[in-house]
């Protein structure tokens, strides 16, 4: 074990120890393809994580985007806990102090002290699975930042019936430079057998400027387990966008 981790997992286990409580401690190195390193401790009062895992945001709230999010990434360091489920309510909170890297892991020059907060309610209705989610996060930005929103809020709805999912969610981000941006985000997807069909639209609405709106359809066929056949179709009607993109080919899943 690196001497890195050794403390948190320590203290940690002298905190069980003093609450007599029971837990499972486990630390989690990803694979090669997944590279998270995170503490979890799971006791009856819920469960904290320590270390590089998705945000309370991240995986309570149901998101149908079209885009990369905009949340600090898995492989960011942070802390966060979530409540035990009660009646089928799960509250969850993050805090990120300094993110730091490039792309889903913004540099700590440009944000700080992202907090993060989420809410879900699952219902099940016959043979519907519905889940209920809202989520914010705040965070200290420079202003000419465009990696993280200075602060934002989501409310979204999930529908599972047998092979079909549907999401759709609202969202409003005030930028580092103090525009608001509101996007209404919708997905439905579709699996049977070695057969997946996926449908993603955006439509997103800057305080000023003109609606933009931004749709993909993703259609994948399992030859084998390994390999794929793909087609999608991206069209963006943005002032600065490529149109529209269409490609065909084949995928091999190492």
């Amino acid at each position: 074990m690196r001497r890195g981790i050794s403390m948190p997992i320590l203290a940690a286990m002298a905190i069980l120890s003093a609450s007599n409580a029971s837990a499972d401690v486990l630390y989690q190195k990803g694979s090669f393809a997944d590279q998270r390193h995170f503490l979890a401790v799971d006791v009856s009062w819920g469960a904290l994580e320590i270390g590089q895992a998705d945000s309370a945001r991240n995986r309570l709230v149901g998101v149908a985007d079209v885009s990369s999010s905009t949340g600090a990434g898995s492989r960011t360091a942070k802390l966060t806990y979530y409540t035990p489920p009660l009646r089928g309510f799960e509250l969850g909170a993050s805090y990120t102090p300094m993110p730091r890297g490039n792309g889903d892991m913004p540099d700590p020059r440009e944000a700080m002290h992202l907090v993060e907060a989420a809410v879900r309610k699952t219902i099940q209705m016959g043979g519907i699975n519905t889940r209920l989610s809202a989520g914010t996060s705040r965070a200290r930005v420079r202003g000419d930042s465009r990696r993280l929103p200075r602060q934002s809020w989501i409310v979204g709805t999930q529908f599972e019936w047998q092979n079909v999912t549907l999401d759709g969610d609202l969202r409003r981000q005030e930028e580092a430079d103090g525009v608001s941006v509101r996007s209404l985000n919708a997905a439905l997807a579709y699996g049977r057998g070695a057969m997946t069909l996926s449908l993603r639209a955006r439509r997103t609405l800057p305080e000023n400027g003109a609606a933009s709106g931004h749709y993909l359809a993703d259609l994948a066929y399992h030859i084998t387990p390994r390999w794929q056949v793909v087609a999608d179709t991206d069209i963006d009607t943005g002032a600065d966008s490529l149109g529209t993109v269409i490609k065909v080919g084949a995928r091999l899943v190492f």
